[in-house]
């Protein structure tokens, strides 16, 4: 309940973990019911999480806000060469020319905890995959009945803390959702990955889109006969922003943290998994930049794909650096061993936490020794469409021998079809020479991590592939782009039949035994695991003598905190605003920096109204600096003052924060947010879309 005794040890709470005593200490001047009021109106209804990232409403016509990296792809593949939104920027003259999005929005009704319901009848349970089975089943009970109660909402239940607590949430769902503005790319994402996951930034990282729904006002699929979504709430905008040591919240939906896991999972993240992955990511966007240089329609097509994996790839190396430069993994692992030594505190002691712990380090253990051949394997499949293809046609092929479906041509057929409609969506590629250089890393990857690994049965023949087979894979006909959309469509069965006859298809097939005892080894621990994490992160509380704020999931959160400066590194001091003279600096030094003379030539008003900029300074306020506690999925959620007014735009952490996924601390965790005044500034003067800011309620 809002108002309950807590002390926070790290602070992305769950709306039922507020002190709302603590947060009018810190500075809030609202209440428990403005922030969230079941049945009535608060601060919730204004927040939506829209197509993963955060966005709020901020007109009465469901205009919404959030950051440019989230309408990124989106405004990439909307883009041609002689339309280049992505480039140019875009803002719709008016709403017949809002353009459609895949950014779907969830907007939290309301929740209960459905724990005891979840776990009913687990305590009888004998093995891991019996009780993860019993839960399923009682997810899918509730999920049903709820779903038969509110046909008109989205039910979702979220794990709270692994096979320990389940909240049940109830979203309106909105389907469709129209982009309205986007600034040019050399204001959205000034400094690139240059300036990615750092600080200072100077870059304008906000977009609008639009929700819509049917005339009746119920969520509807996109129609140009829908009317704009009317939102319950709005935030008010406040155009004088913020000073610094003001106290300020954010709102929204952060993705995924890892704070309650043990010391064993965190050196795997060090050792195995952060590396595997960021070296690959790194390997791949250098590829996409080096095949679409030159090319604008390649470069479009793959754009979204390059930031995000951009995005991703500077995370894992920040967090890298911080569990280096933290004690992070050895605190936990010092945890650990305390643990298994069967603390006693007062009258708590842990006769089973040794036992417990010590299968934990085993199961992780195991995971180590195949970690790198499982992240090939599962994971960077999906980045081969070669391979999804093979295995579509080995499904196929095997559904097409059973001997029911021999003699029933209505149902062969319904088959084939449906192998038509499933294939054609790996084809045409982007890129020809992308896939190949994907399909001979991924099986490189499976092999050689495999091969030598003592604990993988069926282990491949060799552990890479030789320069004879890499010669013949680049040959194949699945890699022809244009000769396989032509066979999906006109001659599937041809394919079926003759594909086993092909290099990539009998690679992928030699593999199937390798891969899938590699996914038997990883599910097995992942059941194992589930059932003890519960009795982990219950010892662990009894040790510390703390109770932990359930990890982020994607559900509704609140971080609060001040505009604060801080200390990173010795010898550097960070604070808290930049300024459009740090965009005018950087403007031309580097790729990242670039910034057209028509851009800058907006970016260059004289006589700017006052309200734009920082009353110490005199200067024009671009970016903001604050120590709230945020990690992904946060991107566009709002930073609010005190009395819940909108005055920036979350939209990054510092380097030294992308350890916030493992553990959050004051002095290196800091979050980064366009100040509502560059968003205003940009609106007004290079978007000139003055209509939208009228639409906002603000006089300028």
């Amino acid at each position: 309940m809002l108002g309950s005794a807590y002390t926070p040890e790290e602070g992305m709470f769950p709306l039922n973990y507020l002190n709302i005593t603590q947060l009018k200490n810190a500075g809030l001047q609202l209440d428990a019911e403005d922030i969230f009021n079941p049945g009535k109106i608060s601060l919730t209804d204004a927040l939506v999480n829209v197509g993963g990232c955060t966005g709020s409403f901020i007109s009465n016509e469901g205009l919404i806000i959030t950051n440019h990296h989230c309408v990124y792809g989106n405004v990439a593949r909307l883009s041609t060469e002689k339309d280049n939104y992505l480039e140019n920027g875009f803002v719709a003259s008016d709403k017949t020319q809002e353009l459609p999005v895949s950014m779907p929005c969830k907007i939290t009704q309301s929740y209960e905890d459905v724990s005891d319901r979840v776990l009913n009848g687990t305590s009888e349970t004998n093995t891991p995959s019996e009780r993860i089975s019993l839960i399923g089943k009682n997810i899918k009970s509730i999920l049903e009945e709820e779903r038969a109660k509110y046909p008109e909402l989205t039910i979702e239940i979220s794990e709270m803390f692994i096979g320990k607590s389940y909240t049940l949430f109830r979203y309106i769902f909105l389907k469709d959702v129209r982009l309205v503005m986007a600034p040019p790319l050399t204001v959205g994402q000034f400094g690139g990955d240059t300036d990615n996951w750092e600080w200072p930034r100077h870059n304008g990282d906000f977009s609008l889109v639009r929700a819509y729904v049917g005339k009746d006002g119920k969520p509807a699929p996109y129609s140009k006969d829908n009317v704009p979504y009317q939102p319950k709430k709005i935030l008010k905008i406040n155009p004088n922003g913020t000073q610094e040591n003001d106290f300020v919240f954010i709102m929204g939906y952060p993705g995924r943290t890892y704070r309650h896991e043990s010391g064993s999972y965190l050196k795997f993240q060090q050792e195995i998994q952060l590396p595997t992955i960021q070296s690959f990511y790194k390997q791949y966007i250098d590829w996409m930049k080096e095949l679409s240089d030159g090319n604008t329609a390649k470069r479009l097509k793959f754009a979204g794909t390059i930031q995000g994996m951009e995005n991703v790839e500077k995370n894992y190396r920040g967090k890298m650096q911080g569990l280096r430069r933290t004690d992070v993994v050895q605190a936990r692992q010092i945890q650990d061993a305390a643990l298994k030594n069967e603390y006693k505190i007062g009258t708590l002691s842990g006769k089973q936490a040794s036992k417990v712990v010590t299968r934990i380090q085993e199961l992780w253990e195991t995971r180590n020794q195949i970690g790198k051949a499982h992240f090939y394997s599962n994971i960077f499949t999906r980045q081969s469409r070669v391979i999804q293809l093979a295995e579509l046609c080995m499904y196929t092929n095997a559904l097409l021998q059973d001997k029911a479906i021999k003699n029933n041509q209505p149902l062969k057929d319904s088959i084939i079809n449906d192998f038509q409609n499933k294939a054609s969506r790996f084809y045409p590629f982007v890129d020809e020479e992308l896939e190949k250089r994907a399909f001979i890393a991924v099986i490189n990857g499976i092999q050689q991590f495999s091969a030598a690994n003592p604990g993988i049965n069926n282990k491949p023949s060799s552990q890479v592939l030789d320069v004879k087979t890499v010669a013949s894979i680049r040959k194949s006909v699945v890699f022809d782009s244009e000769k396989m959309s032509d066979l999906i469509a006109k001659k599937p069965t041809k394919i079926l039949s003759t594909i086993n006859k092909d290099i990539v298809y009998k690679i992928v097939s030699d593999l199937s035994a390798t891969r899938s005892n590699i996914s038997e080894i990883w599910r097995a621990t992942e059941l194992e695991l589930a059932a003890l994490m519960p009795q982990y992160i219950g010892y662990r509380e009894d040790y510390l003598q703390s109770q932990f704020i359930p990890d982020a999931n994607s559900t509704l959160r609140l971080t609060y905190g001040y505009i604060k400066s801080y200390k990173p590194n010795d010898g550097e001091i960070h604070y808290p605003f930049t300024s459009l003279e740090g965009v005018f600096e950087k403007a031309n030094t580097l790729p990242d920096y670039r910034l057209p003379k028509q851009v800058q030539d907006k970016l260059s008003q004289q006589n700017v109204p006052a309200v734009f900029k920082d009353p110490k300074t005199g200067k024009i306020v671009v970016g903001i600096l604050y120590n709230m506690d945020t990690t992904g999925g946060n991107s566009g959620s709002p930073v609010l003052n005190s009395r819940g007014e909108l005055i920036g735009l979350n939209f990054d952490r510092s380097f030294t924060a992308t350890i916030n996924d493992y553990a959050w601390n004051e002095d290196y965790s800091r979050s980064i947010g366009c100040d509502i005044r560059y968003v205003l500034y940009v609106l007004k003067y290079v978007s000139e879309a003055d209509k939208i800011i009228d639409e906002m309620g603000i006089k300028l």
